[in-house]
């Protein structure tokens, strides 16, 4: 695993015995400026995912009670995990940390269940979820990582 994200991994590792360009610099600046926006993201996806989950799942269950009925414990357990692993990627500041982390995880799994129309319409509600009820500076930072997720999801259906 980085120490830190990908980017900066890759700078420190390029400036191995000699000092950091200005790019290397400038990427560390950046990291170290964005840390508590991304620390109260993470910190907000820590201790509201849970209540996220649940209210996509009851929207969801609105619209397709039956699948809720039949994958409910499934959905609960895969959207925890991808909001911990958002988590963990934006505290990291590190998207290419979530992709090979989750998403061939994800994909793998809701490939062999078949459900990918409906998972991707459960992390929408996730989705909106996570914008009503955080400040904008968080869900800004959510946001990508969702869209990417159903992306996904949107592309084998």
């Amino acid at each position: 695993m980085h120490a830190l994200n990908h980017t900066l991994d890759d700078k420190l590792r390029e400036a191995d015995g000699t000092y950091l360009d200005a790019e290397a610099l400038q990427a560390l600046e950046q990291y170290s400026q964005s840390y508590s926006a991304r620390l109260e993201t993470y910190r907000n996806l820590r201790d509201r995912s849970a209540d996220f989950v649940t209210q996509a799942l009851t929207k969801m269950a609105q619209v397709h009670p039956e699948v809720i009925q039949k994958h409910k414990a499934r959905c609960q357990y895969d959207m925890g995990e991808v909001l911990r692993y958002i988590a963990l990627s934006i505290l990291r500041d590190d998207e290419v940390f979530f992709t090979e982390q989750m998403m061939s995880w994800l994909d793998t799994i809701l490939l062999a269940y078949k459900q990918n129309n409906h998972c991707a319409t459960a992390y929408r509600y996730l989705q909106d979820a996570v914008t009503a009820q955080l400040p904008t500076s968080n869900s800004s930072l959510i946001r990508p990582y969702l869209e990417n997720v159903i992306l996904t999801l949107q592309s084998h259906a």
